[in-house]
């Protein structure tokens, strides 16, 4: 075994896994996020995008909207010799009712670190909290850059 697996299999052991109170307070803190940086965010109905100057306008997809939870993708649109790219391309779920968002996947993948050599010792909470911290680090870039940006339907 290389030292690079050996510390990558240490930090594993030393990890604790993650509960379910801890994930669901990452899906609060990432529904106030999400929140500040679309306070409209329960009546948006359709794609909408917020230009700002000097950086890429940020796109929200809406994928399925129901009374109580819609489903939607946050992304920019890259150009790119084989044409426009979603990236980071992140699929969230937002119950309303609950004040919770929930990602589903980023950039079509369920997790991060698909190739991880101790992806099997990751329980599901432990890829939850993966997806939404990443999304809560995004969010904090986005909110950086975008907040009190207005939202316009396309």
């Amino acid at each position: 075994m290389d030292l690079e697996t050996t510390l990558i299999r240490d930090l594993y052991r030393q990890q604790k896994p993650k509960s379910y109170a801890q994930v669901s307070d990452l899906f609060e803190i990432n529904f106030k996020k999400i929140s500040q940086l679309i306070p409209l965010l329960p009546i948006i109905s359709h794609h909408s995008v917020a230009k700002c100057s000097g950086e890429h306008d940020l796109h929200l997809f809406v994928e399925e909207k129901t009374p109580y939870t819609t489903t939607f993708i946050l992304t920019h649109q890259l150009d790119s010799p084989a044409g426009s790219i979603n990236r980071p391309d992140i699929k969230f779920k937002v119950y309303f009712d609950a004040n919770l968002l929930e990602v589903i996947s980023v950039c079509n993948e369920t997790t991060l670190n698909s190739n991880h050599p101790f992806l099997a010792k990751c329980s599901d909470m432990d890829i939850q909290w993966e997806l939404n911290t990443f999304i809560e680090r995004w969010l904090d870039y986005c909110l950086s850059k975008y907040k009190g940006t207005s939202w316009q339907t396309l």
